[in-house]
């Protein structure tokens, strides 16, 4: 790689101090402020090793099915927003994405609402789960266990993040964080499944192209939940002994400076989203991250993100008296990487011009436009 790319020094939290209370406020400054990367890692969290490799090998096995059967379980209806979704995405320079496949699901609520007009007018936030039950059916249990453990602990790191902008910011509202994820119906998990390449494409790589496996992007909900990626071989084994010091999750800083983030196996992944930003009137920074696959041939990755968001109708607002200009620096817009548009051209702060506050729907639907 000719471009300079340092280490990340990431934090890390014991699960044991989360549980307990204890103040971590320092910490979540460091990892989420302004000076951060926007990720953090949580260490001895209980049954997450044995969940993380129960559930990550069913990304492949999924993956290598029939391509009739995976098409059973597409939904274009909800915009790919559940069950199977490959070759639908666009990257930078308008390509489709055929380099991983995703399945998506909501792993709290298999049936959010029961209110076939809500599902008609909101798809992709509360139509029902889709599960390969005929095809591949210990996804569905696994999916859910992973899910529901990620949740759980980014409640208690929520926890510590409002009280981090509670100290910083006195009209924040109080515990909003945690309100969000602990309230929605919407939370979203992904499932993932890069495809390996052959000799010939890892040959034929380009060692600047860091969107060939998932572009630059910021996540644009409340908090992303990571289970680190597994590398398996051909026949599905773990790859075992295979190094490529490249592959994994970049972020890039808001000086524009290149980081390599290395999560442990046995670590979670936290990283914090645009609506977050938002509601804390920019104390929490959202970072462009990009993942980058091994250039091994005949080697895939497979992945977990849990996507903990609002509700579609949350207002998208900075607490009271805070200017909507604050929740992304002029700076930092201008040091985002190519293809990640800037905060302000999606979102549109509540000011005297605009009383009426946009939702998180809203905004969503501005964002994926923007990206695809």
């Amino acid at each position: 790689m000719s471009r300079e790319v340092k280490i990340a020094e990431v934090v890390t939290l014991d699960y044991n101090d989360l549980v307990a209370g204890k103040d971590l406020t320092a910490e979540i400054e460091r990892a989420y402020g302004d000076a951060g990367m926007g990720l953090l890692t949580v260490k001895n969290v209980p049954s997450f090793i044995e969940a993380r490799e129960r559930l990550l090998p069913l990304a492949r096995r999924f993956a290598t099915l029939p391509d009739e059967v995976k098409a059973k379980y597409e939904h274009p209806e909800s915009f790919y927003a559940f069950g199977w979704s490959h070759g639908k995405e666009k990257l930078q320079g308008g390509k489709f994405d055929v380099s991983k496949g995703s399945f998506y699901n909501n792993p709290q609520y298999d049936e959010p609402v029961n209110d076939a007009e809500l599902i008609r007018q909101y798809p992709s936030f509360v139509h029902p789960n889709i599960w390969p039950k005929d095809d591949l059916p210990e996804m569905e249990a696994a999916f859910k266990e992973l899910g529901q453990i990620i949740v759980s602990v980014g409640i208690l790191v929520a926890k510590q993040c409002d009280a981090y902008v509670s100290s910083k910011c006195p009209t924040y509202p109080a515990h909003m964080l945690q309100r969000i994820i602990e309230e929605s119906l919407c939370c979203k998990a992904r499932l993932l499944h890069y495809f390996p390449q052959t000799e010939e494409q890892v040959a034929s790589a380009n060692s600047e192209d860091f969107s060939n496996w998932c572009g630059w992007h910021n996540d644009h909900g409340s908090l992303t939940g990571l289970a680190p990626g597994m590398l398996l071989d051909a026949e599905g084994n773990p790859a075992e002994g295979v190094a490529d010091p490249d592959a994994g999750l970049y972020c890039m800083s808001r000086s524009s400076e290149l980081y390599k983030v290395n999560i442990p196996k046995d670590h979670m992944g936290f990283q914090i989203g645009e609506t977050a930003q938002i509601h804390s009137g920019g104390y929490l920074q959202a970072t462009p991250h990009s993942v980058r696959g091994a250039r091994v041939p005949n080697i895939s990755r497979e992945s977990f993100a849990v996507f903990m968001e609002p509700m579609w109708m949350e207002p998208a607002v900075c607490p009271a008296g805070v200017d909507p200009a604050k929740a992304q620096s002029q700076s930092a817009a201008l040091n985002l990487p190519q293809g990640v548009p800037p905060l302000a051209s999606r979102w549109i702060g509540r000011d005297a011009s605009h009383p009426e506050p946009m939702t998180f729907g809203e905004f969503s639907d501005a964002t994926h436009k923007a990206y695809y």
